[in-house]
């Protein structure tokens, strides 16, 4: 579908459909008018399945103690507030990214924030 492939475009590049020329896919209100829940719950698991499986074993050495701290916390079930927090070009977003992708594969929901000031 359109918003797997732009998920994969931003989760690979960084850019929007929009931002290559594509349309974006209209929102369907079903699931009583969210549109956040609806884009959440139509995620293509098997192709996030295949980005996690491409990409963990590209991680360095330092992407790779966040994302599996933070792996293990989320499996656990202990949850709770993470900030990453590096000097740029370290790999944030393509960390951020790789550990949305891996949760919203197995079906879960998966909200990134970003805190300013």
């Amino acid at each position: 579908s359109l918003t797997a492939i732009g998920d994969l475009l931003q989760a690979m590049c960084g850019r929007s459909l929009a931002q290559v020329g594509l349309p974006e896919p209209a929102v369907v209100h079903d699931l009583h008018g969210n549109a956040l829940l609806n884009r959440e719950t139509s995620y293509d698991e098997e192709i996030l399945s295949a980005v996690v499986a491409e990409r963990e074993p590209t991680l360095t050495d330092d992407q790779r103690v966040a994302y599996e701290g933070i792996s293990n916390r989320m499996a656990s079930g202990e949850g709770g507030i993470v900030f990453l927090d590096a000097p740029g070009g370290t790999g944030k977003t393509y960390l951020l990214n790789l550990l949305l992708a891996k949760v919203r594969s197995s079906g879960q929901i998966a909200l990134a924030v970003a805190s300013s000031g």
